[in-house]
């Protein structure tokens, strides 16, 4: 009999997200007299986007009234709820930290939840998305038969699309999964990591060399370049990056001498805030902003570490590495690096690295603990190898993008392939 009602139980969730999310809620409205109360949830183990009902008493049927969150070692994680009547909540689960985490429902500021907890699931894979390993080429086509050229920018649009940046063979292109297509957007002009706006719409490059010239893609217009400035002829380093900051009005940049600045996009208006954040160059040098911290990142290769920059550039802090050209991990001041590359940064502000030559592994900075960790790739063996994570093999990759949905995008270098790394 039991199994039977759970089965019922399931079949009326199914059939409630199947519905239309514009279902009116229906039941008696909340009673901020009375506490609202959780008498369970199901399902107890579950994975991003898992269908989830929480049962109890007095939630209304407000929904913009309830914040539901899933609570784990780093954090409490919003979940998405669909929708409500006065004894259920009908909800999808966040992504989570794998283990067992604590319902909390909050209606009107008032908070109810249960010593029942969520087992969450963490599954994490490495595939390849596009092109042929080690086979470059300039061809558009199917995900298969496409062939890229040394790739050395790419980011994230969601929707399983990237848009990445050819160092040889220089050329723009566009991948989406869901088509299954990779089209060419732009040729002759080489470029690195984007600056990818918040919401997906908008994507900024700066030329690689001097004077660095600025092109605009846009969803509306399908992605086709609009040439809107350049960041001047005084910047004479190589640029491998632009970054925006929590406004998006202007492009952050840091050349390969150490001059730092920024251009506004609508003014056109250029500062340079520092002459020079650190003393000799490296001409592969990325630069990342990260949200939970407000400040930036800096990869600086030849130096074998990581810098921390405040957003007027002056303040500038050794962060992480800085002890020769060696592979460790461990806290930030210990840690070694081969050869640091591109940059991104999760919602909570930790850092992923792409290590190419002698490296060809994927690392982790957690900003919670300042340590460094290898999530993804084998020491020092080049290769295109998919599956679990730390057997996986990458062919010197060169940068990589979070989607903000826990896909981690990754361009090869010599490797000429589009590589993802799924946290779900």
């Amino acid at each position: 009999m039991k199994k039977k009602h759970l089965f019922m139980g399931l079949f009326c969730l199914i059939a409630y997200f199947s519905c239309s999310d514009d279902k009116k809620s229906d039941g008696e409205p909340y009673d901020p007299s009375k506490p609202a109360e959780i008498t369970t949830f199901m399902p107890d183990t579950g994975r991003i986007r898992e269908k989830f009902i929480i049962k109890g008493t007095n939630f209304g049927t407000d929904k913009s009234k309830v914040e539901v969150y899933f609570k784990d070692n780093d954090g409490s994680r919003k979940a998405t709820v669909i929708g409500i009547d006065n004894s259920t909540i009908y909800c999808l689960a966040p992504r989570q930290l794998a283990g067992n985490n604590k319902v909390e429902v909050i209606i009107d500021g008032k908070t109810s939840s249960l010593d029942k907890t969520f087992h969450y699931i963490v599954a994490e894979n490495v595939s390849t998305i596009a092109g042929k390993p080690g086979t470059g080429g300039t061809d558009d086509g199917t995900l298969v038969d496409a062939r890229f050229s040394y790739i050395q920018g790419i980011g994230a649009l969601g929707d399983e699309t990237v848009i990445v940046f050819q160092r040889d063979n220089p050329a723009v292109r566009l991948v989406s999964v869901k088509d299954n297509k990779v089209i060419t957007l732009q040729n002759a002009f080489q470029a690195g990591k984007p600056a990818v706006s918040k919401d997906k719409a908008r994507v900024y490059a700066a030329g690689q060399n001097s004077p660095h010239v600025i092109y605009m893609y846009t969803k509306e217009s399908g992605w086709s370049p609009s040439r809107i400035g350049q960041l001047g002829t005084d910047v004479t380093g190589i640029v491998r990056a632009l970054a925006f900051d929590e406004t998006e009005e202007w492009l952050y940049f840091c050349d390969a001498t150490g001059k730092f600045g920024r251009y506004n996009i609508k003014t056109q208006e250029r500062q340079i805030l520092n002459e020079k954040i650190r003393s000799g160059t490296s001409d592969v040098s990325y630069l990342a902003y990260s949200a939970a911290q407000d400040c930036f990142y800096w990869s600086a290769q030849s130096a074998y570490g990581i810098y921390k920059i405040s957003k007027d550039g002056q303040t500038v802090e050794a962060y992480a590495g800085f002890n020769g050209n060696a592979y460790q991990d461990g806290y930030v001041q210990d840690a070694k690096f081969v050869q640091p590359n591109g940059l991104t940064i999760d919602e909570d502000g930790n850092i992923y690295i792409t290590e190419g030559h002698g490296g060809h592994i994927i690392r982790k900075i957690s900003i919670k603990e300042g340590y460094v960790s290898t999530i993804a790739g084998t020491y020092n063996a080049a290769g295109n190898e998919d599956g679990s994570p730390l057997t996986a093999k990458f062919n010197y990759p060169y940068d990589i993008s979070y989607d903000g949905e826990g896909g981690y995008w990754i361009c090869e270098g010599w490797g000429v392939c589009i590589r993802k790394y799924a946290v779900e």
